[in-house]
């Protein structure tokens, strides 16, 4: 019986890591049904009761060490873990699980990741040397290919794969509805909105707002507000909630939603304008137009990828573009998803590379 561990952003209720995990959780158990899985975690009594997994706290450097010992593959991974915009600190923390993976002597991986941007020098060159040594790297973008060239990674172990995300499912749609039905009761046009927080000032959240305000004058739609990580995201949520003047037409969802929810919920969306990336993959995921809001260079390239609509960076965007795009969505709601088929079959490819190292002599 194969022994892997994860690592990642895990156990923080950020949707789109939650359901990075959920989906390599699923392909790996596809892959090799007997494979004892071990997350390490920053609440790990509630990942290994959500996911039917070990999990380890993500400070617990003995449990953890352990862990890796006993593992055949460390898998680092999905998601914008090797950056340094964020936090420097978080980067540090990565590296440095890889390291130790590698200083054990273990295989290791780098899954589905996003890579950059990395700002600092020093920083640069850590990561070159920990990436050098490593067994293999998945990259779910183009623009993080071309990083790991600009940082001098030798990327004859690199592979161009898509993020994990899109190996789930999509979901019911009666989960979602139970939640939206008492203020979706008329079939009005629901359009979601999935913002995050961002260190500068708070026009653009004051030019949804006023887009939003226009909109449900419009086009008699219903705003849904959805924060992708509760504690985060659910200021930016009501400071745009504070903004508008038809708050009577703007719903907040409150809930604790598990992945499966969250797809549930988009999936009653007549459209999406999104900041978060996996806001966006969600939406795709569930066949629902989207328009993104960018303040990160992965939001551009998921967006060029799959054809998308781009709204701009959230430090120009106006309320006149942001309600012409959602108009338009609304009134030809069809997309070109074709895609995301694609986008499968290359997400697949991350759980392929991984077991071919556990089977690799």
């Amino acid at each position: 019986m194969s022994k892997i561990v994860i690592s990642g952003y895990y156990g923080f209720a950020n949707a789109g890591d939650e359901a990075m995990l959920a989906a390599i959780i699923s392909s790996l158990r596809q892959a090799e049904p007997e494979a004892e899985l071990t997350v390490i975690s920053g609440a790990p009594e509630k990942t290994a009761a959500k996911h039917s997994v070990l999990s380890v706290h993500r400070f617990n450097l003995y449990k953890i060490i352990r862990a890796l010992c006993q593992s055949d593959l460390l898998l680092s991974g999905g998601g914008s873990l090797l950056q340094d915009v964020t936090s420097k600190q978080s980067l540090l923390y990565y590296l440095s699980i890889i390291f130790l993976g590698k200083l054990l002597g273990h295989k290791t991986m780098l899954y589905a990741q996003g890579i950059g941007p990395i700002r600092a020098g020093w920083l640069r060159w850590l990561t070159r040397l920990v990436c050098n040594k490593v067994d293999a790297i998945t990259v779910r973008d183009g623009d993080s290919l071309a990083e790991l060239k600009r940082l001098g990674v030798n990327t004859q172990r690199v592979a161009l794969t898509a993020d994990a995300v899109f190996t789930l499912a999509p979901a019911k749609l009666e989960a979602g509805k139970g939640l939206l039905v008492t203020f979706h009761q008329h079939g009005e046009p629901l359009v979601g909105v999935a913002v995050r927080q961002w260190p500068c000032n708070n026009d653009y959240l004051r030019e949804l707002a006023a887009a939003a305000d226009q909109l449900v004058e419009a086009a008699a739609v219903k705003i849904v507000l959805l924060p992708l990580q509760r504690h985060r995201d659910l200021v930016a949520c009501q400071r745009i909630l504070q903004l508008m003047r038809h708050r009577e037409a703007v719903i907040l969802i409150n809930e604790r939603l598990d992945t499966e929810g969250y797809l549930s919920v988009i999936g009653n969306f007549r459209c999406l304008v999104g900041m978060r990336l996996h806001a966006l993959i969600f939406a795709a995921v569930m066949h629902v137009p989207f328009a993104a809001l960018s303040y990160d260079p992965k939001i551009d390239g998921f967006v060029k990828e799959v054809h998308g609509v781009n709204l701009g960076k959230i430090d120009s965007v106006d309320r006149q573009c942001i309600f012409t795009a959602i108009l338009q969505m609304l009134g030809n709601p069809s997309q070109d998803f074709q895609a995301l088929e694609a986008l499968r079959a290359k997400a697949q490819g991350n759980t392929k590379r991984a077991v071919a190292l556990i089977r690799k002599p």
